[in-house]
């Protein structure tokens, strides 16, 4: 085990948290949950860069942001490799109108809007873009590969109301240099398991064998559903790869590993994984006291990565 050095540049150091599957390049995006302060972080250099506060209120009528306060949720992070740029994707919105503080705004509404941060210029401004937000549940359904973002979407936010569409489960694959997205449906036939807070414990958005990969535990039949996808925008293009069978020594799954090593912790607080590929069980010499567990995917590369601080 290694201990990584870090120089905590959150003013508040508590509720701090890592985002998506790993590091982009070499370089993690934390993120301070209650506050909405994201900091970009090489943890080979010892760099970061605390992203500027939103440009959000500029956009919001005076009226309205005297009443109430709005959340900013994390997409996206990736590199745009026809610009040479890393980006951020933030989707900002005010709380449920039912919300005590928001009452007083009447028929007054504002639209959620997304918004792009540029490191090479350090700001951020409005997406011209109309997509569907993530999962409430966000840890482990958002992925970044090869300039696409992704992330498992909800029914919610008004967005399939709005566009009189039938709500299917789906991916979101948001193009960081051309800023289009596409909607990929996840039919019942590949996973059943999207309803949050039904039959599913865990499930994680990956990238297995180049591709995007959806891998899902069933805790009723303590199996492991793993599917991949063909083509973005492509429903059929699903396809169930094969049922892990029933591993009833598995309390909580907690990440997927760059081969597939699906990571838990045992129902005797022993770490280990699972290995797609031999689908033997090995243990991780490791014991836990505590409920949450992330693995994060780290490599280092000489990419430049102009912008940070020391």
């Amino acid at each position: 085990m290694v201990k990584l050095d870090f120089s905590n540049p959150f003013e508040d150091k508590t509720y701090i948290d890592l985002f998506g599957f790993g590091s982009i390049n070499d370089t993690i995006l934390l993120h301070q949950y209650c506050v909405y302060k994201h900091v970009l972080w090489n943890p080979a250099t010892q760099k970061f860069n605390l992203l500027p506060p939103t440009p959000f209120e500029s956009y919001v009528p005076d009226d309205v942001k005297r009443y109430c306060s709005f959340v900013s949720y994390l997409h996206g992070f990736g590199y745009d490799s026809v610009t040479g740029d890393y980006k951020v994707i933030r989707f900002l919105f005010f709380p449920d109108r039912e919300n005590m503080h928001c009452r007083c705004l009447g028929n007054k509404y504002f639209e959620p809007l997304w918004e792009i941060y540029d490191l090479r210029s350090n700001s951020s401004r409005k997406l011209e873009v109309d997509m569907p937000p993530s999962l409430d549940i966000t840890e482990g359904t958002h992925v970044y590969m090869d300039g696409v973002c992704h992330w498992l979407c909800q029914n919610d936010y008004g967005y399939w109301k709005k566009h009189n569409i039938a709500f299917q489960p789906s991916l979101v694959s948001f193009y960081l240099s051309s800023e289009v997205f596409f909607i990929t449906p996840v039919s019942s036939d590949v996973d059943d398991c999207f309803d949050v807070g039904a039959e599913w414990k865990w499930i994680n958005l990956v990238v297995l064998n180049l591709s995007i990969a959806l891998i899902s535990y069933h805790e009723k039949m303590a199996t492991f559903h793993v599917s991949i996808l063909g083509e973005v925008g492509m429903k059929e293009t699903w396809t169930r790869l094969f049922t892990v069978r029933p591993l009833p020594c598995v309390e909580r799954p907690f990440g997927v590993g760059t081969k597939g090593e699906i990571s838990f912790t045992r129902k005797d607080k022993e770490l280990a994984w699972f290995d797609l590929s031999t689908q033997m069980i090995e243990e991780l010499g490791f014991k836990v006291d505590f409920p949450e567990c992330r693995i994060i995917v780290y490599k280092e590369t000489i990419l430049p990565f102009g912008g940070l601080n020391n």
